[in-house]
Formats: structure tokens, C-alpha cells, sequence
């Protein structure tokens, strides 16, 4: 026999005889077991020490398995949820594997097939807590990028360019290409604005946004930035906060109060599917539309961790293949325009 986990094995089930073989199938084989005989006594277990794994019967007295599996789910999310189901119910016990379910169980089951499938759980469970880590710690490192970013903001008088240029040159000092970057895109952006007429007024907030568009971007972690494989769905929401942390550091700033929104809606498309707010074309700033072209066509054209760089004549196909979708078509023609003149 293996020594006790520390972390319980929680089955739930309303026959008691089950209920104790069960428990001492696992027993017997080095885990701690707890047991419930219906759903809202497993929920009050779940609640005064979270298991690594649930085992639950799907038919209950009052509320079912598949409702207990919910609770669990939205109250110890880390916990690896096991249906134990018989022949009838195997659909509802398989279709909830779409929803946060770990493995079922087919009465009648027999101790190797138990033992197994917990094991699993156990793995699922100790995965999902690690992952919890690396998010606790990849926010932590988020919060203290940002706020050395909102330090070297209110320390510093920024009411022209070149003392924007000043706070860029501290701030990017790590990755130097940022710098370069900014101001590659602030010259794409200002000739797309000046061939659109827009106005004094515009330009100017055009020009810092595009200044200052990545500033948020250095408040994420390197490891996801220069992450050569794809970001998990959590690691993404994390960098999509980005424009956001941008927003409010500059809003604060009354030389760059009218880039803010710019800088927060560059990430938005026209189709609505980007972000922070998914909001759709009408409602962006032109600003926004033009910084958003600007920026694509200046990344495209420069190597990434993950990628080589393209050349100008195919990031402009890929602009004008994204017309309609991602960027403003009227902003991809005129810059097509202008790049080609």
C-alpha cells in the first residue's frame, strides 16, 4: 500500500453499501477518502476542504450528479470531477465531458478500473494547480510591470514629444527594437493621416498613440511575448489586457489623455472579434483603424520569436486578404497608396 494522500477523494453516492466499498477500494490503495450521500452534503465537504477528486454518482436524491458537478466545478475548480453512471445515463455522463468533467465511470466498475480513473484525476488535478501557479505568478509579474510603468509615468513632465521620447527611451530599455518600433509606426500612421486630411488635432493624438501604442505591452510577461509556442487560452486573455493597462496609464497624462482611447481600440477589428471590448467598426476611432493597419504592416515586416519577417509587397497582400475582417478597407487602400507612391 502506497502512503496516504494528503489531498481526500471525495464519493458521492446515496447507497451506503456502495459508498463504503468504494471507500475502501481506495483505501486499500493509499488515498484518503471522504464520502457524502447526496449532493448538498458533498458541497458542504467540498466547501470545508476542496478534494483532489470527486467521484460522483450520477442519479442522487434532490439535485444529481450532473448539478453537483456544476457546483463543484464554479466552487473548487481545481478539483478533478469522476461520474459514476449507469448503462442509461452513459450519454448525459459522456456529453459532460464537454463540460469540465474529467473521466465516467460505467456500473458496475470494478477496483483496478477505480483506481485508475482517480489516478487520472489526480494528475488532472495537480496539472490544474499548477496552472494556477504559473498564473498567479504571471499576474503578479503583470502587476508590478505595472506599476513601475505608472512610476516612471507620474515622475517625469511629459508635455512634449521629446519628453515622450525621453520616457520612451527609460522604458524600453530592455528591448531596444520597441523603441525603434514605436517610431516606425508613428511615421506609417502620420502618412496615412495626412493623406486622410485628418485635422491638426487629430494628428497629434495620432502620433503619440502610435508613440506610445506598445506601452502596455511592457507591462506583460517576456515569457509569453517571446512564447514560441501557442498562448493557452489563459495566458491570451492575460496579454489581451494590454490595451487596457495602456488606456489607464495614459489617461492620467494630459499631454496623452486623446491617445488613450486610441491606443485601447488599436486591438479592436472591424468585424467586432477583437479586443479588449469587441467592438465593431463604427464605434472605433478612425485613429484607431489607422493604428491598427500601421502597426500590422510594421510587425509583419520585422522577425518575431516566432516567426521570420515578411516582405513589404506580402504584408500589403495580407493587409488588403484582412479588408473588411480585421482592418478598415477605406485605411488598407489609402495606405496601400501611400506605401506605393
Amino acid at each position: 500500500m502506497g502512503q496516504p494522500r494528503a489531498e481526500p477523494v471525495l464519493v458521492v453516492d446515496d447507497e451506503a453499501g456502495v459508498r463504503e466499498l468504494l471507500a475502501r477500494w481506495l483505501a486499500s490503495g493509499g488515498y484518503h477518502v471522504q464520502t457524502a450521500g447526496d449532493a448538498d452534503e458533498a458541497l458542504r465537504t467540498v466547501h470545508d476542504q476542496p478534494p483532489a477528486v470527486a467521484l460522483c454518482d450520477i442519479r442522487l436524491p434532490g439535485h444529481d450528479g450532473l448539478w453537483l458537478a456544476d457546483q463543484i466545478r464554479h466552487d473548487a475548480p481545481e478539483t478533478a470531477v469522476i461520474m459514476a453512471t449507469g448503462v442509461h445515463d452513459v450519454d448525459s455522463a459522456a456529453a459532460s465531458l464537454c463540460q469540465g468533467v474529467v473521466d465516467y465511470l460505467t456500473k458496475p466498475f470494478g477496483r483496478d478500473s477505480l483506481r485508475e480513473s482517480v489516478s487520472r484525476g489526480f494528475q488532472w488535478h495537480q496539472a490544474a494547480r499548477e496552472s494556477r501557479r504559473w498564473r498567479e505568478a504571471l499576474e503578479g509579474e503583470v502587476d508590478v510591470k505595472r506599476r513601475r510603468l505608472a512610476d516612471a509615468l507620474s515622475a517625469r513632465t511629459i508635455d512634449s514629444n521629446a519628453a515622450l521620447d525621453g520616457l520612451l527611451s527609460v522604458v524600453t530599455l530592455p528591448n531596444r527594437d520597441a523603441h525603434a518600433h514605436a517610431h516606425r509606426v508613428a511615421a506609417l500612421a502620420a502618412s496615412i493621416g495626412a493623406a486622410m486630411r485628418l485635422n491638426a488635432a487629430e494628428m497629434s493624438a495620432l502620433e503619440r498613440a502610435a508613440l506610445v501604442h506598445e506601452i502596455g505591452k511592457l507591462a506583460m510577461p517576456e515569457a509569453l511575448l517571446s512564447k514560441p509556442a501557442p498562448l493557452t487560452n489563459e495566458e491570451r486573455d492575460l496579454v489581451r489586457q494590454h490595451p487596457l493597462i495602456a488606456c489607464d496609464l495614459l489617461a492620467g497624462v494630459p499631454y496623452l489623455a486623446a491617445a488613450a482611447a486610441l491606443v485601447r481600440d488599436a486591438q479592436e477589428r472591424i468585424d467586432g472579434t477583437g479586443y479588449p471590448h469587441g467592438t465593431r467598426a463604427a464605434e472605433v476611432p478612425l485613429g484607431a483603424r489607422i493604428l491598427a493597419v500601421a502597426d500590422a504592416f510594421d510587425a509583419m515586416t520585422r522577425p518575431r520569436a516566432f516567426r521570420d519577417a515578411i516582405t513589404p509587397r506580402a504584408a500589403l497582400l495580407e493587409l488588403e486578404r484582412c479588408a473588411g475582417t480585421q482592418f478598415d478597407p477605406v485605411v488598407v487602400s489609402m495606405f496601400t497608396s501611400v506605401v506605393q507612391t
